[in-house]
């Protein structure tokens, strides 16, 4: 179990550092951020970024979700170039099919979403960078499926360090505000798009056509689109209430701590749930592997909380030295709640695993209609209120309730005994020693600092002494921590 936990550790350090470089890039644009982008200028551009994530996750019609379970099998039966050619063919002719209406029609949904048809060129923008980053996933697939992280992070820093010089040069330079934003992201997207068709597509495909494949990677895929458009509107529905309800101004502060709690979510929370995804189908046919997906989410919820306190405890200070636009760092407020809430929305990767075996992808419907049911209620009753913490609370409260009925809906096809009392332990204890910094918020930043060290030893050491551990899993880190000792040693022989 340790064993294959390292292996899958190891892949995430490696993916993780593809993000790790894209959320930097996103920090050191911060400034850039301060002092050319006014807090509503940002807070439209937060709208038009809802907008492409929501697009992309619709217009690729569940045929990447179906390359992804289908992958290891197509490869097995030695037809996997005519299945990828299918399905990179068929999702490329089918998102310019679904985008050409919206650029014919971009004005009146620019004025439905700004009331102003000005932002119509913001738009075609939008939904050409949607087209592009849709034709990167599947390559990108390949290279995480075929165990090549190298590559992964390689073609992630191009496409980044591309979009980063780009947007430096046209929002500072050119002075083109959050149009330059979008420019610089379209011409990374679609340049990594092209070298991905060149050097990971090409090589692989075998050019015959065979509309069967591409069907089976939609009939596995598609149902599970109207589900993930319910978790996705849940999920991105914040943004565009407070733009409705509120201001610009305000959509912009919630969006700035949006991004630097997405943080979390971005570097390690998905990478982890990137990571673990292909192993879910890699041990479908092992014995006992039950327990390596129960532990799975126990391991995941410790070490994402143990992470996340960390970076709550420290955070507001790094970011003061970057960020001192009073504006941008009001939004700062909904940081912590949104992070306990991309915390939990991680489990879904986990609890989540019999859908995925047993192919009910459909079953995702019922979990993100309560989630978007119940969001858009709470959004409506607590941002005319409370303003941006509303929507910060309504999304904890609504993915605490989606993950809950995932969990329940999954475990009906595989019954996997989730360890809820460890995970219980584990979220109590993470807000107890949260509440617990706050008070050394006035105190001098060595004894601050240091009593939030302390904070961060007593997480482990606490869950010790409540018997969290088992003891296989005491033997191997006495193992390993012995193992390091020796090795730097000085006195070692």
């Amino acid at each position: 179990m340790l064993g294959q936990l390292r292996k899958l550790g190891k892949q995430t350090a490696i993916y993780g550092f593809g993000n790790i470089l894209n959320k930097l890039l996103g920090f050191i644009l911060i400034p850039l951020y301060n002092n050319f982008i006014p807090i509503a200028s940002f807070g439209n551009l937060a709208v038009m970024e809802t907008t492409i994530l929501l697009l992309t996750a619709i217009l690729h019609f569940g045929i990447y979700s179906g390359h992804q379970r289908y992958f290891f099998i197509e490869k097995e039966s030695g037809n996997y170039g005519t299945f990828l050619f299918n399905n990179y063919l068929g999702n490329f002719v089918l998102t310019i099919i679904s985008v050409v209406p919206l650029l014919l029609f971009s004005e009146p949904i620019a004025y439905r979403l700004f009331s102003d048809p000005a932002f119509a060129g913001n738009l075609r923008l939008v939904f050409w960078i949607v087209v592009a980053e849709i034709m990167c996933v599947i390559p990108f697939q390949i290279l995480q499926f075929e165990e090549k992280p190298g590559q992964y992070l390689l073609f992630n820093a191009f496409k980044l360090t591309l979009s980063f010089l780009l947007t430096i040069y046209f929002v500072k330079k050119l002075t083109m505000g959050i149009n330059g934003i979008l420019v610089a992201r379209l011409a990374g997207a679609t340049l990594t798009a092209v070298l991905f068709l060149l050097l990971v597509i090409l090589p692989r495909i075998r050019l015959k056509f065979d509309l069967s494949r591409l069907w089976i990677s939609v009939k596995y895929g598609f149902p599970a689109i109207a589900g993930n458009i319910g978790f996705l509107i849940f999920q991105l529905n914040d943004r565009y209430m407070l733009n409705w309800l509120s201001t610009s101004a305000e959509t912009g502060k919630y969006a700035f701590g949006y991004k630097i709690a997405n943080f979390i979510n971005l570097i390690f929370i998905s990478t982890i749930g990137l990571s673990y995804m292909p192993s879910i189908f890699s041990k479908e046919k092992e014995e006992n592997n039950t327990r390596y997906y129960r532990k799975m989410l126990t391991y995941y919820c410790f070490l994402i909380s143990l992470i996340i306190l960390g970076f709550l405890f420290f955070y507001k200070d790094l970011l003061s030295l970057v960020a001192r636009n009073k504006d941008y760092f009001d939004g700062l407020s909904v940081v912590p709640v949104l992070s306990f809430s991309f915390m939990v929305l991680g489990m879904n990767y986990f609890v989540g695993v019999g859908l995925y075996l047993k192919n009910r992808m459909i079953y995702f419907l019922a979990p993100s209609f309560a989630a978007v049911v119940s969001n858009i209620l709470l959004n409506w009753f607590l941002i005319p209120r409370i303003g941006i913490m509303g929507a910060a609370w309504s999304s904890l409260i609504s993915q605490a309730l989606y993950t809950g009925i995932l969990s329940f809906t999954a475990s009906r096809f595989i019954k996997i005994s989730f360890e809820w009392g460890k995970i219980l332990m584990i979220y109590l204890l993470a807000v107890t020693l949260f509440m617990a910094s706050q008070a050394t918020e006035h105190l001098g930043i060595i004894l601050s600092y240091g009593l939030k060290l302390l904070l961060l030893v007593l997480f482990p050491l606490v869950l010790y002494l409540f018997k969290f551990f088992e003891k296989v899993e005491i033997q191997r880190i006495r193992e390993g921590m012995s193992k390091i000792f020796d090795r730097y040693n000085p006195l070692q022989s």
